[in-house]
């Protein structure tokens, strides 16, 4: 079970472009005392950056996917917790983005257990200032 504060400064950064899947999550985290910023897409997120803890990042999007900004994160020296989320996990597919990316990866719908769980996780001891390209 995870073990935060009921109110917290973490922020939490949702890159989906479904708008309806940004919403939902953002309001469960939200209930749940983090701040959150929302990006609808990876180039928003590469644009304009806030001062995220964790990355919730939706691998299946158009232009530019979670697996490639997830790459260009940490090909730049972002060491930021990414959480990546997909529809379709394919066998292997979670090992293999944990050991080539460092990232943990939740399939949609999401379980919001897992999901805090994995923040949590992400969080615990882990200061929120990260350079961001």
């Amino acid at each position: 079970m995870y073990q935060l504060t009921p109110r917290h400064s973490h922020r939490i950064g949702i890159i989906d472009d479904d708008e309806a899947v940004r919403d939902a999550i953002h309001v469960l985290l939200e209930t749940r005392g983090f701040q959150v910023s929302e990006y609808g897409s990876a180039q928003d997120y590469l644009r304009e950056p806030q001062n995220d803890c964790v990355l919730l990042i939706d691998i299946a999007m158009s232009e530019l996917g979670g697996l490639d900004l997830a790459e260009i994160l940490r090909t730049g020296g972002v060491e930021i917790p990414i959480i990546l989320m997909t529809d379709v996990p394919r066998p292997g597919q979670t090992q293999r983005i944990s050991a080539a990316f460092r990232c943990t990866a939740l399939p949609k719908p999401i379980d919001s257990g897992s999901l805090l769980a994995a923040i949590a996780s992400s969080v615990c001891g882990t200061p929120c200032s990260h350079a961001n390209t």
